[in-house]
């Protein structure tokens, strides 16, 4: 392996220039020796019951903990990184359903072999299915709802399997969700409850399904409530008055009306959106 031709200096480069007719340029370089790793990393991957692990990620970080090498291990579990600098390192180990093993520290010196081995662990619900998507409001692509509840009931029985709520972006996610058939439904005060969805869930799958709310005018509208009195005195059975504003053409209509109570409470319900005035009077 003598005959393998190596570097002796690291490649450098000098900063753009520009050259006239008959005008000399002095360009000089200084190289700096390569400083080519030596040392090893070599070891086995085996899981709970002693036997090797094929296809398992060892991944080597630096000693700020940013990944700097990787490999995979072959069908007898064993793997080798090499052609590694002298200095301090982290070492993980993970395979798609097996849990990622405790970064390890290790510290390499110039043309050291060093074996380490990992004993990873299966977790079976790495395996099961993951339920993702947006909450979104009806008629619109991008407008997302969030706070809504999401749910996933046994298709058969009905009952609550998994349930969430999404975020500000509308995003929602269940995971660790077994192979059943579930029903899927989204709600959320103010629109009317999803349609319900069918999904078939399969070990190690991810399912994406996007919702859709649309506003319920009945469960948007308010309530205008308060207290009327006289010198902190609060005055029973008093009128009160709920008037409507038109801004642009600057009107008021009396659109409801109550008393309060004796208390000195009032309310109204089911207020639509709008502008509006409250008024309160008593009669001798």
């Amino acid at each position: 392996m003598d005959d393998i031709q190596k570097d002796l200096y690291d490649l450098n480069f000098s900063d753009t220039f520009t050259i006239s007719n008959n005008e000399k340029q002095n360009i000089d370089l200084s190289l700096k020796t390569t400083n080519q790793g030596s040392a090893t990393i070599t070891g086995q991957v085996l899981d709970s019951n002693n036997i090797p692990v094929e296809n398992a990620t060892i991944k080597l970080f630096d000693e700020k903990g940013l990944p700097f090498i990787h490999t995979v291990s072959d069908n007898n579990g064993i793997y080798t990184l090499s052609g590694l600098l002298k200095g301090n390192y982290s070492i993980s180990c993970v395979k798609k359903g097996f849990v990622l093993t405790v970064s390890n520290n290790i510290f390499l010196q110039e043309n050291e072999i060093k074996t380490y081995n990992f004993s990873i662990s299966y977790d079976p619900t790495l395996n099961l299915c993951s339920v993702a998507g947006h909450i979104l409001k009806f008629g619109t692509d991008s407008e997302t709802i969030s706070n809504a509840t999401v749910s996933l009931l046994n298709a058969d029985t009905r009952k609550t399997i998994a349930s969430t709520l999404s975020v500000s972006d509308g995003e929602y996610i269940l995971y660790d969700v077994p192979a059943e058939n579930y029903i899927f439904v989204a709600s959320k005060i103010g629109y009317n409850i999803s349609s319900e969805t069918l999904i078939s869930a399969i070990n190690d799958t991810l399912i994406n399904v996007d919702i859709k709310l649309s506003m319920n005018p009945k469960e948007n509208l308010g309530t205008i409530s308060g207290i009327i009195s006289h010198n902190s005195v609060i005055i029973p059975n008093a009128f009160v008055g709920l008037y409507k504003i038109d801004t642009e053409k600057n009107t008021e209509q009396l659109v409801a009306t109550t008393k309060t109570n004796e208390s000195g409470i009032y309310m109204f319900g089911s207020v639509e959106s709008g502008n509006y005035k409250v008024k309160a009077k008593l009669n001798k």
